[in-house]
């Protein structure tokens, strides 16, 4: 089961499948996907993961209710340390720490990191929750696949794709904190506000992927 399945009002499977079988993924997949791509990724992905902490900040000083509070730090402490995994990642395809910190987002990356901020600022409680929550359930799901496979078609080492293959153990922690937040919206209004969260979530991730595959990173 993906993120919120249980409350949907609305069937967004073929939206996640279009996600988990986007043609960036499918390249990684193949070996066709070209370095060039693996980079420009590399540093979109910075752009999203240094934000990570100030949303992760936003939703636990948006609620009131302490409970809530600690488990969003509980979804938190297993993320820290992640950027220096992308580092290190970026690093195995070339990418220097300059690179990184001059990197300018594209207009789907920019879209999926302001939908977030407007999410944290404006959403209620469930939407916040599921804005950010059904990117990084589907992003695990992505990654446990993408991991091998840049071993197996890149010649990366396990310690190079590991920003990819550590979203396994994250899982582990993370999504029983999802599940026992998400039991706290049952009503059907909560249920739709929680749908649209995470279908807009989903297209807007979707929006960054076509970016990342339209650019050219040459330039």
């Amino acid at each position: 089961m993906s993120f919120a399945d249980a409350i949907l009002t609305e069937n967004l499977e073929p939206l996640r499948q279009h996600l988990l079988h986007h043609p960036l993924w499918q390249g990684i997949e193949t070996g066709t996907l070209e370095r060039e791509k693996l980079r420009l990724f590399a540093l979109q992905d910075w752009w999203l993961v240094r934000e990570a902490y100030r949303l992760d900040a936003l939703a636990i000083s948006a609620s009131s209710d302490l409970e809530v509070q600690e488990l969003l730090i509980a979804k938190l402490i297993p993320k820290v340390g992640g950027y220096k995994l992308l580092l290190r990642f970026g690093e195995a395809l070339g990418l220097s720490r300059a690179d990184f910190d001059a990197v300018e987002p594209l207009a789907g990356c920019t879209a999926l990191t302001n939908f977030f901020y407007w999410m944290l600022a404006y959403g209620s409680s469930g939407e916040k929750l599921a804005a950010v929550g059904a990117s990084e359930d589907i992003f695990i799901q992505i990654c446990l696949r993408i991991g091998p496979a840049l071993m197996r078609n890149y010649g990366l080492s396990a310690e190079q794709v590991e920003f990819f293959t550590a979203h396994e153990e994250i899982s582990a922690r993370v999504t029983p904190v999802d599940e026992m937040l998400l039991a706290r919206y049952t009503t059907q209004a909560d249920r739709q506000l929680i749908t649209r969260a995470v279908r807009l979530s989903h297209e807007f991730e979707l929006m960054f992927y076509d970016t990342v595959m339209e650019a050219d990173p040459r330039q």
